[in-house]
């Protein structure tokens, strides 16, 4: 995060419930570069903390981050505000994230960072986030006269404002390879639906009728 930047952000205009789409949530998560490094730890981190605030009935509040535990995973971390269903302004954001484009993104739209190719996907994927579910996306940059290959894993999830409505976006953008000359945009995103997380099993009443 930026030097003294606190975990605080701004109000927005009514969005969906979180507990009335905790029954619609579950996870998108990507289809791998072939030739990519596919582990991802720093991404897995801040997915994991974010899980740990997260609740039967009620989703992350954005209050509830703790940047201490997110530790050597915060450069590659930011936190987007929802303006619309679809589009999303970064409020704030870890210089990792920044480095990509080599400029201070605060206040600009997350599509800043791909290209005209991927936007819809990833206006597609901020959709989904604002309805409770979290994606993670497999992305490839542009290629380019010294650009070498770059890939990396985003996630993005959801956070709830005072309120109890989901009104931010937790991401975290983990590369590997060369940013090269900059600025670099990643040319394509690629999530793929994936099983629903554990569902709560039936209970088997005993003396029931077959």
């Amino acid at each position: 995060m930026k030097d003294g930047a606190a975990l605080t952000f701004i109000p927005r205009a009514p969005a969906p419930h979180c507990a009335s789409e905790m029954s619609q949530m579950s996870d998108m998560t990507s289809i791998p570069h072939p030739d990519a490094p596919q582990e991802y730890p720093l991404v897995a981190k801040v997915c994991a903390h974010w899980a740990s605030l997260r609740t039967r009935h009620a989703l992350p509040a954005r209050a509830a981050l703790d940047p201490s535990e997110l530790a050597d995973a915060l450069p590659h971390v930011f936190l987007a505000e929802f303006v619309t269903p679809r589009v999303a302004r970064i409020r704030l954001c870890g210089h990792k994230v920044e480095e990509v484009m080599g400029m201070d993104l605060r206040g600009m739209p997350l599509t800043t960072l791909f290209g005209p190719n991927a936007r819809e996907d990833i206006m597609s994927a901020l959709e989904i986030v604002g309805h409770g579910a979290r994606a993670t996306l497999a992305l490839q940059a542009e290629r380019g006269f010294g650009q070498p290959e770059m890939c990396a894993q985003l996630a993005l999830m959801p956070l709830c404002d005072a309120n109890g409505r989901i009104s931010h976006v937790l991401g975290v953008l983990e590369r590997h390879g060369q940013i090269g000359r900059r600025p670099r945009r990643f040319a394509t995103a690629k999530p793929a639906p994936v099983a629903m997380e554990s569902a709560p099993m039936l209970r088997v009443i005993s003396g029931g009728k077959a």
